[in-house]
């Protein structure tokens, strides 16, 4: 617990509600575009596919007890979830698509945590995973219903599907695996990682930014980007 009571996570979230906000609304307006154009959900799918696949792969790498920690279930593994989904929405070669550079400056940001301060990778793994339970599971439910209502019967969805497991209760275990990892920083490094939270959010804005829509590989056109604002220096 913290000098006034709250959570670990409860001040994260405090700390992270204006920029959360405006990452909300930037989803909300690609998600809206995504409902008639599914190759932005591919797009939106195969930016965030490179960031979670970082994050269990580095798990692998650290073999971090803290790091582990954070996996409650073994269902939050989604790696396996994104390719069945890209392969879907943007055919089997999705995997030769080029990378955005906002994407290549976020991977290569987790690769200098990864090197330097895992525990600040940490951060990546509470905010997306935890954001894959709660927006993520409603974008689904909203597509779906969707889908049905213009009696498209191609819908797929295997990244937020978690097979039955009580969503509510896995982020619940979650959240209580976090504050239970803050239990062992120090003061500085509980507002280094909130500082990090931050920066999170920000390299989400820019990768959601670069999503203009991928296109099958092997269509005539190729996957286009929307160049992103450049981020501001830490």
């Amino acid at each position: 617990m913290s000098e006034n009571g709250e959570t670990f996570t409860t001040r994260v979230r405090k700390a992270t509600r204006k920029i959360h906000s405006v990452s909300d609304a930037l989803v909300n307006a690609k998600f809206a575009l995504s409902l008639r154009d599914e190759k932005v959900w591919g797009g939106g799918l195969f930016v965030f596919y490179h960031i979670f696949a970082y994050l269990e792969d580095a798990r692998i790498r650290l073999k971090n007890a803290e790091f582990d920690s954070l996996f409650v279930n073994k269902v939050l593994f989604r790696k396996e979830a994104f390719e069945q989904d890209l392969q879907h929405y943007l055919g089997e070669e999705w995997h030769s698509l080029e990378k955005s550079e906002a994407l290549k400056k976020y991977i290569q940001h987790l690769e200098e945590l990864e090197r330097d301060n895992p525990l600040m990778l940490m951060a990546y793994v509470y905010h997306l995973y935890l954001g894959l339970l709660s927006g993520g599971q409603i974008l689904a439910k909203k597509r779906k219903m969707f889908g049905q209502k213009e009696n498209q019967d191609m819908y797929i969805d295997n990244v937020t599907n978690f097979n039955g497991v009580d969503i509510s209760k896995m982020k619940t275990e979650f959240r209580e695996a976090m504050n239970k990892v803050a239990e062992t920083m120090s003061p500085e490094e509980k507002q280094a990682f909130i500082d990090e939270s931050n920066r999170v959010f920000l390299l989400n804005n820019s990768i959601v930014h670069s999503v203009g829509g991928q296109n099958k590989v092997g269509a005539d056109r190729t996957a286009t980007y929307i160049v992103p604002a450049p981020l501001p220096h830490r």
